[in-house]
Order: C-alpha cells, then sequence, then structure tokens
C-alpha cells in the first residue's frame, strides 16, 4: 500500500493506493464514509487488490480534517440535495479523471463504491461512461425524496449494485424503494438482516457482513470483466 498525494482544482487529497502489480487492470475507488477511512476500510481494499483490481482509498477530509470539510459541504445548498453539480461529486470526479491516466490502469473499466455520506456520490459516477461498476452502501445525502434529483436517476442506464438494511434511521426503505422507482431494473436492492447502517464495517465480522462482500466482488467483476 502506498499513500500518495492527488492535486485538485481547490486543494490537495490523500489517497491510498492497493496496486495489483503493474499489469493494466480495473481500477476501484472505494469513498469512506462520513467516520472517514477505517483500517477495516484499508482490509477490504486490501482483500480487493487480490481480486485482481487496483484499489484506491481518498482521505476525503485531507487536510481540512472531518469538522472544516462537513462545514464546507453541509451549507452547500447543491451537497445536501446531492444535486448533480454537488462539490463532493467533483471532486470525486476530478479523483477519478487523475486516477485513470496512470499507466497500470484500464481508464475504461472503473468501479465506485460509495457508503452513507459517499453513496449518493457513487451513485452520480454511475452517470459516468468510465464508471461500469457503480456500487452504493445506504446512500444518506440528499435529504429529500430518494435521495437523488429525479433527473440524474433517470438518465442512469447501467446496473447499479445496491446494499441496503430494512431499519435505517439515515437511509430508510421508503427512499430505497422511491430510488427503485426511478431507476427501475437498472437498480439491483439486496438488504441484510441483523445489520446497522455501515454494511462495509461488518464484511469480516458477521455471515451477513460476509454476503455483502461476497456479492459486491461477484459484481465488480462481473461488471469490469475484460
Amino acid at each position: 500500500m502506498a499513500l500518495q498525494q492527488l492535486s485538485l482544482s481547490n486543494r490537495e487529497m490523500d489517497i491510498h493506493i492497493f496496486q495489483n502489480g503493474d499489469a493494466k487492470q480495473p481500477a476501484v475507488i472505494f469513498l469512506p464514509d462520513l467516520t472517514g477511512v477505517a483500517e477495516s476500510q484499508l482490509e477490504t481494499a486490501r482483500l480487493l487488490a487480490l481480486e485482481g483490481f487496483h484499489v484506491f482509498v481518498p482521505e476525503l477530509f485531507s487536510h481540512e480534517g472531518a469538522a472544516k470539510y462537513c462545514l464546507r459541504m453541509f451549507f452547500n445548498l447543491a451537497f445536501v440535495t446531492n444535486a448533480a453539480d454537488n462539490p463532493g461529486v467533483a471532486e470525486v470526479y476530478e479523483a477519478i479523471d487523475h486516477i485513470k491516466k496512470l499507466p497500470y490502469v484500464d481508464g475504461e473499466r472503473i468501479g465506485v463504491i460509495g457508503q452513507c455520506l459517499t453513496g449518493g456520490f457513487a451513485l452520480h459516477c454511475a452517470l459516468r461512461d468510465d464508471v461500469k461498476a457503480p456500487v452504493v452502501f445506504h446512500h444518506s445525502f440528499g435529504l429529500t425524496g430518494s435521495g437523488m434529483p429525479e433527473d440524474s436517476a433517470r438518465a442512469i442506464c447501467k446496473n447499479v449494485q445496491g446494499h441496503y438494511v430494512k431499519i435505517d434511521p439515515f437511509c430508510p426503505k421508503a427512499r430505497v424503494d422511491q430510488l427503485k422507482e426511478q431507476m427501475g431494473d437498472y437498480l439491483d436492492v439486496s438488504y441484510y438482516d441483523w445489520l446497522p447502517h455501515g454494511i462495509p464495517h461488518f464484511f469480516r465480522v458477521t455471515d451477513e457482513g460476509r454476503r455483502a462482500y461476497i456479492n459486491m466482488v461477484r459484481f465488480l467483476k462481473m461488471q469490469l470483466a475484460s
């Protein structure tokens, strides 16, 4: 694992890189949740690299901390409504553009995993032609309706894998049902029993967490196959 910096248009962002050799392979961008990058996420990234991907874990709070990042974002209407032009999505798009230029990355086979804070980012990434495998774990922003603007959700025309729990105050089932109505068969929804919000933290802790991980890996391999 290497820790490098990306120079975005508005700031520097640290990024953990789990490179699977030097051969040109698909990339998976594994975005953190509101708690930031945890050791469990880095361990998952290491395991994903062993599955045949180059894996990138951005430190979204880099050089400003969680409090400043959240203040900057949560007072931005486009962010809290998960509008297409929100600054969180813009930063992730920039990071993807940097990553796909790396010589060992197949820039047309990108997977993006979002969770909680970044679940909506992953949904917007599904609108990019180069993102072939969008995965969302309980999207918590935007704060109204399905959490995805109607025009953006209905513009998604590729398979998106969604992972949810049935009792979730941050992403209730009614929100998932609305998103499913917007996206139709493009959204594949799986629910997990006996798990709280924060499914990726339980990938190696419970049977349901392991099931979520296996489902995710299967989807990534299928969508990012050459």
